[in-house]
């Protein structure tokens, strides 16, 4: 048996067809009236399960043009509806010669059951043809748009409550988003405390790299996204250095090779710690190629161009900016001018063209200063 179910809702049509066709029938679909009586006008069809309101023609209408036509009124016609469907709406669908008449929601058994009923008093002759002639057309009409206006004026209420509850669910998965955002900020400020403690220089070096490292990002129009990840990791970038000993990162002279070897291991072991922690963004890739550079010679993986993350390339320019503008056990500080002639001089050789020319650009036009 072939059921043809007309339904503007896809999600609507789609449940349907799963239920009816795990029941054995065949289902074909209409997305409105209209296009509802072509497909019955090709025959085939047993029976038609329809919603009230869609555009085009409505159930309403649906109903009785095909209980008004002689090849098509012996159709079993069935409305399947919304729950705010009235019993006045239910009359006025019985006064069509409507079969049966289901309001969401109901069970799909009690669905199927339903349907084999009108099939049933179908096939033994028990559901005669409804006597629609009589109907004086003005009645008709004006019955039809009081039914339709109360339905719209329902569905109206129906989607203005739906819209409230949206709202309210939005605006408590705002405020539960908000407490995961500060609760990962907590967190990454734990971890960048555990470095300060124990070495107070590179604690400072981190939230000042932080503060140049975003300005560069704004300063290439990155987005919010990408700006709030590189603040995120800017404050841990260093927290590799947690691995080597303070006496070496305090060391007040030049480091041995053996030292400084050991100082190079921080972004794999800022890599690894951060790996196993699902942040939004990717940090500890970020951490682990801060010390790459555009012609391969950086470390720990000796990355070049592109295949170094642009986070990483922006971050690796402001990690070089302040260190040699600030203070070092092992050195005094060699000054903003000494820095940006650094990067200037080895654009596209170790740092990134871009990421330098808004760096630069920072200091030379918008005076830019680290807090």
């Amino acid at each position: 048996m072939k059921i043809l179910i007309v339904d503007d809702n896809k999600k609507n049509l789609y449940l349907l067809e799963i239920i009816l066709k795990g029941s054995g029938y065949e289902v074909a679909s209409a997305a409105n009236g209209a296009e509802a009586l072509e497909k019955l006008r090709a025959k085939g069809f047993g029976m038609i399960i329809s919603d009230i309101l869609m555009p085009v023609m409505d159930g309403f209408q649906l109903c009785r043009e095909c209980k008004g036509d002689e090849e098509l009124k012996n159709i079993p016609f069935v409305f399947y509806t919304a729950d705010y469907t009235s019993d006045e709406d239910e009359k006025f669908a019985l006064s069509l010669g409507v079969n049966a008449y289901i309001r969401q929601p109901v069970e799909p058994d009690a669905f199927v059951q339903i349907i084999e009923k009108v099939f049933k008093k179908a096939k033994s002759g028990l559901l005669r043809p409804p006597e629609v002639a009589p109907h004086e057309l003005s009645l008709y009409l004006t019955e039809y748009n009081k039914r339709i206006v109360a339905k719209l004026e329902d569905k109206v209420t129906q989607l203005e409550i739906e819209i409230a509850e949206r709202k309210q669910a939005e605006a408590e998965l705002q405020q539960s988003f908000e407490r995961l955002r500060r609760a990962m900020e907590g967190t990454i400020q734990a971890i960048a405390l555990t470095v300060e403690m124990r070495d107070p220089y590179t604690a400072g070096h981190q939230r000042r790299v932080t503060q140049l490292a975003c300005a560069i990002a704004k300063e290439m129009h990155l987005s919010e996204e990408q700006i709030e990840g590189i603040h995120m990791t800017g404050v841990i970038h260093d927290i590799g250095k947690i691995s080597v000993p303070a006496e070496i990162l305090t060391k007040p002279g030049q480091l041995t090779e053996n030292e400084f070897s050991l100082i190079k291991t921080h972004p794999k072991v800022g890599f690894d710690i951060l790996k196993i922690i699902e942040f939004p963004w990717p940090i500890a890739k970020i951490v682990l190629q801060h010390h790459e550079r555009m012609n391969g010679s950086g470390y720990p993986s000796g990355l070049s161009g592109e295949d170094i993350l642009l986070e990483a390339r922006i971050l690796s320019v402001a990690d070089v900016v302040e260190a040699m503008a600030s203070y070092r056990p092992y050195r005094p500080a060699l000054g903003i001018d000494r820095a940006l002639e650094e990067i200037s001089q080895n654009r596209g050789v170790l740092y990134d063209p871009e990421v330098v020319d808004a760096c630069l650009k920072l200091f030379t036009e918008k005076r830019f200063q680290f807090e």
